[in-house]
């Protein structure tokens, strides 16, 4: 990430929205901590808008050897051997996952949250894909903030 009008200065990425390459970002100046990089959807930077003196515009650099955080959410019909059946699709897709939070209504639907780390968000697409054709689920879906995402 390059910050606009800034050279060597410390940029981290923000864990409540984790923003990916591709995503629209916008740069809060913190204290003492340097940039920190934001969806400019996320509600965390919405409520820092007040501040503006404090907000810079920055870009996604070229590729790097980095990796990010992603998490999504999967909602299906609970069923024997559903969340083997996830976890096989992302470790055949070569992803280290860092957490998971599964839970099962009353109805039966299974809703699970899985983090991982990916080196190339454009990816994310066909890891989604594969998981909507497993028997069963309903959706497959990236979070990117709000209520629903779990800190792992």
């Amino acid at each position: 990430v390059t910050v606009e009008g800034m050279s060597d200065v410390m940029v981290k990425l923000a864990k409540c929205c984790t923003p990916v390459p591709g995503d629209p970002i916008q740069g809060f100046v913190t204290r003492g901590q340097g940039v920190s990089v934001h969806r400019a959807d996320c509600e965390n930077m919405l409520a820092l808008q007040n501040q503006s003196e404090r907000l810079v515009d920055v870009q996604w650099s070229g590729a790097s050897d980095s990796t990010f955080l992603v998490q999504i959410e999967v909602e299906a019909l609970d069923r024997n051997r559903l969340l083997s059946d996830v976890v096989q699709v992302l470790s055949d897709h070569h992803l280290n996952i860092l957490g998971a939070h599964v839970s099962t209504n009353n109805d039966r639907v299974a809703l699970n949250t899985f983090a991982f780390e990916m080196a190339d968000p454009s990816h994310l697409g066909a890891v989604l894909g594969a998981i909507r054709r497993i028997d069963g689920v309903y959706d497959a879906r990236r979070i990117t903030g709000g209520k629903r995402q779990h800190q792992f």
